[in-house]
């Protein structure tokens, strides 16, 4: 039976909450925390203060998995 879940093409979601607007964003999955705070802060330069709020929704990646009895 072959799994048809398309959860590894989804990339991860960021959505960033501001006093007056909300933004969101796709990340790479290969994305450090680094890379998650450059980006936010790119944002901040176009919005007043920094955001209330983060929320990230990581994408799942589902791999078979064999297990094996030991000799």
């Amino acid at each position: 039976m072959q799994n048809t879940y398309k959860a590894a093409a989804q990339p991860n979601r960021v959505m960033a909450l501001y006093a007056n607007s909300a933004l969101s964003f796709d990340l790479s999955k290969t994305a450090t925390f680094a890379d998650l705070a450059d980006r936010l802060d790119r944002l901040g330069e176009q919005h007043i203060g920094t955001p209330t709020a983060i929320y990230m929704k990581f994408s799942m990646t589902f791999e078979p998995v064999t297990l094996q009895a030991g000799h």
